[in-house]
């Protein structure tokens, strides 16, 4: 973190270097390289819009033809270009480029300042002016911008003292959010939380005390930090329960709460194993506000820190250890120790590493930062090397689609079990097919791999560095302890989903997810849903194959659905991400009540322009999104960069059409939209008779109306 011990410089190999004057007394530093300051207002609200200005007072470092200024920023922060840049000073002429991807990690954004003629001497001023600048889009109590000076034009930057920080505010209030445990036994007391949020997903506080309804109900406290209320409720009656609150104008549902008979002998878990990266990291706030939010604003019952390995010093991981551990609180909040092992996929790729108790030792990749006492422990720069030290150790690892994709190649399964599915990187199935189709072992996870502080509650902001919302982890454990959820997790009892909570089981001949077993007969797969909206169709899969699609959803006659989704490639957030503006007109018909579906930012927009035109603004991911419209009749043309075409009304009613757009998995999708009041539970059995011999994944994928989903870990089948 920069405000407890900085390393004395800091960079990926490679890249620009920044040298942060450590060593140099604050008035020593403003002698020898000048100042830095920063004029804006102490709190903003998020995605809003303010006028900053910046000023560079030169001290004895002076800067000649070709030397260079900036103001930069952290990797989360999505300050996007501002209306107008300009740029002064006395006795030279210079030029101001906005960057949004730059060369200095973890400051990737920046403002430029060149020198194009003449020197800045000592004592000279640079004003630096940015009007109509959008906000960032996430709320944090202390942000910053970095400022500092190039005098040789090279790689290499000197920081100087930082400016005053500022507060990112929330917006208003839209939503409101209700989250319950996934199960009980009848009077047991379940933790309930209730937050507003405002357009961007931020905890926003709500007008009123939110009020109550489908149960006992007892409130209990409320949380200032994240606008959050606690209560308590119980349920005498088994079955699936949901709450309805309300406040002020805000209403909304709970998830659905399970409650049994007595108390299971197995419950159910939210929670994220790969819940992102704070100020130790490329992200940003502080570690400890990174958990609380975790738990107090998210509901989640367990979490990880998981920073790059290569930003993360000896000193730094002594503090990741202290806060992990005070964090920790079996039975109500089970907080993992852990950190991401983080090569380029060549090497080996992202790994979430997770320790079930504790570890003195960060064993990395790589370093991006110097130290005063080098750590003596070595480098583990590629894959095969990393399994081999870890192979014997009690550790767990979460192999995913991140800033470095996992290489599959290399794999261990004696510690790793777990392959995540959904991030706000994006739905990457093609990850866990990869890996399936490889013949491993497959336990499902979802995750946030966050940078904005947000885990287990988060959404892409601008899409400056991320696609979707977050993803989330069920576990069904014995209890909520960590030795607990480790024997879960190894055991691959868990799935993943999109964001939303919905309740997922699957049993092949009686045998769960994450089983193994051997049979001479024809597989029975039974699944069970409880869905948070109504569920449009469950697939099974045998392997990466679709053998069963159970449709729950009835058509609306009288309403078409358009649905553009998928990824352009394999890989992080930018490489997946597309960009589907477009339009659609009828000929022949008119189009009414266009309704969007599955939406992820406030900047995803999808409009009526008249009675024959939709237009649209969004972008996929690997998840799906588009819209739904009543339309009587007539010829629609699509329009979008990836592909164009044309349908009848009538003709796409009696058979949905599918259009290949390229990339992964880019397609276009149009037929009759599912109703969405159908139902929200659906429970069913499916006897695979023409089962495939040898071992076999067979695993469940939901699809609600609203496109969130939910992937079970497999069953693996063997027949001889």
């Amino acid at each position: 973190m920069e405000n407890t011990q900085p390393p004395l410089s800091s960079g990926m190999p490679g890249g620009g270097r920044v040298w942060h004057q450590v060593e140099l007394a604050d008035d020593e530093r403003r002698r020898l390289h000048g100042e830095g300051h920063c004029r804006m207002p102490q709190r903003i609200e998020a995605g809003g819009a303010v006028d900053v200005e910046f000023t560079f007072k030169i001290g004895e470092t002076e800067i000649p033809k070709g030397g260079k200024l900036r103001v930069a920023w952290r990797w989360p922060f999505d300050w996007v270009a501002p209306e107008k840049i300009s740029v002064q000073s006395v006795g030279a002429e210079l030029a101001a480029i906005f960057q949004l991807k730059g060369d200095l990690n973890p400051w990737h954004h920046h403002i430029e300042i060149e020198v194009l003629e003449g020197t800045l001497r000592t004592g000279n001023r640079v004003e630096l002016s940015c009007n109509g600048w959008p906000v960032p889009t996430f709320a944090t109590q202390s942000a910053f911008f970095l400022m500092i000076i190039n005098p040789g034009g090279g790689s290499d930057w000197i920081r100087l003292l930082d400016p005053q920080r500022y507060e990112i505010a929330p917006a208003d209030p839209v939503r409101m959010v209700v989250i319950a445990e996934a199960e009980a036994g009848v009077g047991e007391m379940v933790q309930v939380r209730v937050r507003g949020e405002d357009r961007w997903g931020n905890p926003a506080p709500l007008v009123e005390v939110p009020v109550l309804e489908g149960g006992e109900v007892e409130a209990v406290a409320d949380d200032n930090d994240w606008y959050a209320y606690l209560f308590r409720v119980r349920w005498d009656t088994p079955g699936v329960h949901r709450l309805r609150a309300t406040s002020g104008i805000l209403q909304t549902e709970s998830n659905p709460v399970r409650i049994r008979v007595e108390r299971p002998e197995r419950r159910l878990f939210w929670g994220d194993l790969h819940a992102g990266q704070t100020e130790i990291g490329c992200g940003a706030d502080s570690l400890e506000r990174h958990f609380s939010y975790a738990r107090h604003a998210a509901g989640l019952q367990f979490a990880s820190q998981q920073a790059n390995d290569h930003y993360v010093t000896r000193e730094i991981w002594q503090l990741v250890r202290e806060v992990s551990h005070a964090c920790d609180a079996p039975g109500d909040f089970v907080c993992y120790l852990g950190c991401e092992w983080s090569p380029f996929t060549e090497d080996g790729g992202d790994r979430n590493v997770i320790y079930r108790d504790d570890e003195e030792r960060i064993r990395r990749s790589d370093r991006f930062f110097t130290e005063r006492a080098p750590d003596p422990e070595p480098d583990l720069k590629r894959a095969p090397e990393f399994l081999a030290a870890l192979r014997d150790e009690e550790v767990l690892l979460n192999l995913h689609v991140g800033g470095r994709p996992t290489n599959l190649h290399w794999h261990e399964p004696k510690i790793e079990p777990l392959f995540e599915i959904h991030s706000t990187h994006g739905t990457s199935e093609w990850f866990v097919k990869d890996a399936i189709e490889r013949g491993y072992k497959v336990g499902i996870t979802g995750g946030t791999d966050g940078v904005m502080g947000r885990p287990g509650a988060c959404r892409p902001g601008r899409r400056v560095t991320r696609n979707v919302r977050n993803g989330l982890t069920a576990v069904c454990a014995n209890e909520l302890t960590r030795e607990g959820l480790w024997e879960a997790f190894f055991a691959r009892r868990c799935y993943a989903t999109s964001g939303e909570r919905i309740l997922l089981w699957v049993a092949v001949d009686g045998h769960g997810m994450g089983e193994e077993y051997q049979t001479e007969g024809q597989p029975e797969i039974r699944v069970e849903v409880e869905g948070t909206a109504a569920i449009e169709r469950v697939d099974i899969l045998r392997g990466v194959e679709v053998i069963h699609c159970h449709s729950v959803a009835a058509a609306d006659e009288k309403r078409l659905r358009v649905l553009c989704g998928g990824a352009e490639e394999q890989g992080t957030a930018g490489e997946q991400r597309v960009v589907w503006d477009g339009a659609l007109t009828v000929a022949g018909g008119g189009v009414d009540d266009v309704q969007s579906v599955g939406l992820q930012s406030p900047l995803d927009q999808v409009e009526q322009v008249d009675g024959q035109r939709i237009a649209w603004r969004a972008a996929t991911g690997g998840n799906d999104m588009g819209f739904s419209f009543a339309v009587a009749g007539g010829r629609c043309a699509f329009y979008t960069a990836h592909c164009q075409f044309e349908f009848a009304v009538d003709e796409v009613r009696s058979q949905a059409l599918t259009v290949d757009a390229g990339g992964v998995s880019k397609r276009v999708n149009v037929g009759p939209a599912p109703k969405e009041d159908g139902p929200r539970r659906v429970e069913f059995s499916f006897g695979d008779e023409a089962p495939l011999s040898g071992e076999q994944a067979y695993w469940v994928r939901v699809v609600q109306v609203d496109q969130e989903q939910a992937w079970s870990s497999p069953v693996y089948v063997k027949r001889s």
